[in-house]
């Protein structure tokens, strides 16, 4: 047999049937067993048999390995297979699965199997002396993530993930055997993890299949009837009358609703209730800006005197004072160049700290380029302040609602182009994507902040006003929140495309046409905008120029 033929074909159903395996899946798990797609995503809900399905998946793939385990062995190769979590305890889980079901049907382990019994470190599976291997992989470590070819791959709680772990690291490791890949997870807003979702909507990408799956449809964990329209009936109840409980709400309208659901609905947020038990891709549960990825996002910059430079505040006291020093390029990159972000701080304190800093290049941080700064508009004194001391003018339109701003925000992390003076970031074509909005790496206030923002999970913790449940808490916001003031600013809220905050498929990131500057004109560029695809490579079109209008519309 030829090591490059792609997977092994053996009948699971009559594995999962033997009485010693005596699997009987529900039939969401039966969905995803059926498809016979190279990429599968399976997007489910809290205790829908996530972790069984992962491991069953495995059991086919070491009983197949048997039957070739000698020609693999004489060519010095193994069919070897990864179980990738965010730490080595979540990939624990699947493993656990298959390493009980081979002891239990007493297939002989090869030395060296072992299984981390506290899921802090990694374990292994051999079999057939070699020629079959599993192994539990960390994200936490993208360092370890080199080895052999794959056959295959779980990539488990997948959107927890950043996505360069899978463009970057998995899935080249799957084209010499033609591996395949279970992405399982419940949803983490609509990054990376609904995009892969999305490409198995595609009726024409026959290479990926998806499903979505609510909790309450496995009916081992939730055996009582739960209908889907009577949960969309509770959660407008629930919203329209906060006070009132689930139980009360579902006695009163005769709603058949699982009585574990309904102890769910009363103890998350609504937005919570429907990320992990609907399995619904919303956008305000967690970390605010979940597409945020340190690989890609921070880098060692440096100032370029071409490029036009701009300052954004966010005001405090006791609170830090917060000035980003920020260039857009000529294809509307954005730079975060250095920060000030310190508390105590009166206003004239805080101009002199900006006059006295400087970038990692020995810039500073009002440099004579300076053209305006985008303060927030809550404190006019403190910005008239900056603006005598600094001696530029202080822009305007900088409030208006704050979810516009972390969606201009969003946009400009999605958005992105093929750069191909930028340092490499991987093998192969798609390292040389730069996001259009980075971050030096000295910025590491504002780095934190960007991972550390966050939604409220728990009832008490959220807004009491109307909005109480789509707003972050007010903590770990204030590098944000300036840079925030920039994007509304300098670019305006119509900026924003309809999709922004979901998936942003085209990111209108055009200057606002409110804003008239005498601002430099950049010549055309060669080669379109582009980001990854969700197999890890992207495509660009050769020759000709690039409009502004056409970088605004690249995905």
């Amino acid at each position: 047999m030829s090591l490059s033929n792609g997977p092994l074909v053996m009948d699971h159903w009559h594995i999962y049937r033997n009485p010693r395996v005596a699997w009987d899946p529900h039939d969401g798990q039966c969905q995803v067993l059926e498809s016979k797609a190279r990429h599968r995503v399976w997007c489910a809900g809290r205790r829908t048999g996530k972790s069984e399905l992962g491991g069953h998946v495995l059991l086919p793939e070491a009983f197949a390995t048997r039957t070739v385990s000698n020609d693999w062995l004489k060519k010095g190769k193994r069919r070897e297979f990864w179980i990738v979590g965010d730490e080595y305890v979540t990939a624990d889980k699947e493993f656990r699965v298959i390493w009980h079901l081979a002891k239990y049907l007493q297939i002989p382990f090869d030395k060296g199997s072992h299984h981390s019994i506290d899921g802090k470190d990694q374990s292994v599976l051999s079999l057939w002396n070699g020629a079959f291997l599993i192994l539990t992989q960390s994200a936490k470590y993208p360092d370890n993530l080199v080895g052999e070819a794959l056959c295959g791959v779980l990539m488990v709680e997948a959107a927890k993930a950043k996505p360069s772990i899978w463009m970057k690291y998995i899935r080249p490791m799957l084209n010499d055997y033609k591996g395949w890949s279970l992405h399982t997870s419940t949803p983490e807003g609509k990054n990376h993890f609904h995009d892969k979702y999305e490409f198995g909507q595609d009726p024409y990408n026959l290479d990926w299949a998806s499903w979505r799956m609510p909790a309450w449809r496995n009916p081992y964990v939730y055996p009582e009837t739960t209908r889907d329209d009577h949960v969309k009936f509770l959660l407008d109840q629930l919203e329209d009358h906060p006070g009132r409980s689930a139980a009360s709400i579902a006695v009163a309208n005769d709603l058949l609703i699982d009585s574990e659901i309904l102890a769910l609905a009363d103890e998350l947020t609504i937005p919570l209730f429907k990320q992990e038990v609907m399995a619904d891709f919303t956008e305000f549960v967690g970390q605010v800006f979940k597409d945020y990825d340190e690989e890609y996002h921070v880098g060692t910059l440096s100032y370029n005197p071409d490029w036009l430079t701009f300052g954004a505040t966010d005001y405090g006291f006791t609170n830090p004072n917060v000035w980003l020093l920020i260039q857009v390029g000529p294809w509307g990159e954005i730079n975060v160049l250095a920060e000030v972000y310190q508390p105590n701080l009166t206003a004239e304190q805080f101009a002199d700290e900006i006059i006295k800093r400087r970038t990692r290049d020995g810039v500073p941080l009002n440099p004579p380029d300076l053209r305006t700064f985008y303060p927030d508009p809550a404190d006019p004194m403190s910005s008239r302040t900056l603006s005598d001391r600094l001696k530029v003018s202080a822009a305007g339109g900088t409030g208006g609602e704050l979810n516009i701003r972390i969606n201009l925000i969003r946009q400009a992390l999605r958005a992105g182009r093929i750069d191909y003076g930028a340092t490499p970031l991987t093998e192969g074509n798609y390292d040389k994507w730069r996001p259009r909005l980075m971050i030096d790496r000295s910025c590491t206030s504002l780095r934190n902040d960007m991972l550390a923002y966050r939604y409220p999970e728990r009832k008490e913790d959220a807004e009491t006003s109307r909005d109480r449940f789509e707003l972050p808490l007010k903590k770990d916001d204030h590098g944000p929140e300036a840079l925030g003031r920039f994007m509304v600013g300098y670019y305006g809220p119509n900026s924003l495309t309809a999709s922004a905050g979901t998936r942003i498929r085209k990111a209108n990131l055009g200057r606002h046409a409110s804003n008239k500057r005498r601002d430099r004109v950049a010549k055309p560029k060669p080669l379109s905008a582009m980001r990854p695809t969700a197999s890890g490579y992207p495509t660009w079109r050769e020759g000709g120029t690039i409009t502004d209008k056409e970088f605004r519309d690249a995905d």
